[in-house]
This record gives structure tokens, C-alpha cells and sequence, in this order.
């Protein structure tokens, strides 16, 4: 069984820490431990600024999926309906996708029409059997 939990933003620094508590609040209770769940608060606050880079509008959306002890986390930024003001999606730093690399299992990021879009999963290390 999986439950997925969906999360619409303004693009606001200030509103980026809900995706890290969402992140975190899954993670614990699927029982990732403490250091697997600040991990995977690291790599979704990485995974938020690669997409959306220098954006000032638009939308983040976030999609969190946990499924017996993996989560996955897709990130995009729409930015459908916001005045051209010459944002170019910008391409990650190569310290941010090194620090992504450590974090979690696997990660992907791809351009989009008006923005980007990533998404990562990190399994958790003890699975009960």
C-alpha cells in the first residue's frame, strides 16, 4: 500500500520548509531514522532550489510518495500563465547534484515546458522483514 501527498506553493523561500516537514513527517513514519530523515530533508531542499532556480512566480508542486519503505519525491515548478519576465531555467550547480547523489538512492532531473522537473527516492536503510 502507498499513500501519496500532494503539495501546490507560491514559489517563496519562506513556504519551501513545508516540503522539507512533509519529507520528514513520511519519512518518520515509515520509520526512516533520524539521520536517513535529515538526509532526505537536505536532499528535498536541493531538489526545490534546482527547479526552481531564479524563478520569482509561479507554482512548486510537489508530489510525495511512500511505499513500504521508499519515498518518492517529484518536484515541479509551472510557471503556465505567469508574465514573461526572461526566466530560463537555470541547470543545477555541479555541488548541488554531487549533494543530491549523496543523500539519496536515486535522483533525475528534467526541463520542462515554463520550468523544470525532478524527483528523487531514498530507501530507507533497515527493512524489517
Amino acid at each position: 500500500m502507498s499513500d501519496t501527498v500532494a503539495l501546490s506553493l507560491p514559489v517563496r523561500s519562506d513556504l519551501l520548509v513545508l516540503a522539507r516537514i512533509t519529507a520528514a513527517t513520511m519519512a518518520a513514519r515509515a520509520d526512516f531514522d533520524i539521520e536517513e530523515i535529515e538526509d532526505l530533508r537536505l536532499a528535498v531542499d536541493e531538489l526545490c532550489l534546482s527547479v526552481v532556480g531564479g524563478a520569482r512566480s509561479g507554482t512548486v508542486r510537489l508530489e510525495f510518495t511512500l511505499d513500504d519503505a521508499t519515498i518518492a519525491i517529484t518536484c515541479e515548478l509551472d510557471r503556465r500563465g505567469e508574465p514573461d519576465d526572461g526566466y530560463v531555467p537555470a541547470e543545477p550547480d555541479d555541488l548541488s547534484i554531487r549533494l543530491i547523489e549523496a543523500l539519496v538512492d536515486e535522483h533525475h532531473r528534467d526541463a520542462g515546458t515554463g520550468g523544470g522537473r525532478a524527483w528523487l527516492s531514498k530507501r530507507r536503510s533497515r527493512v524489517e522483514h
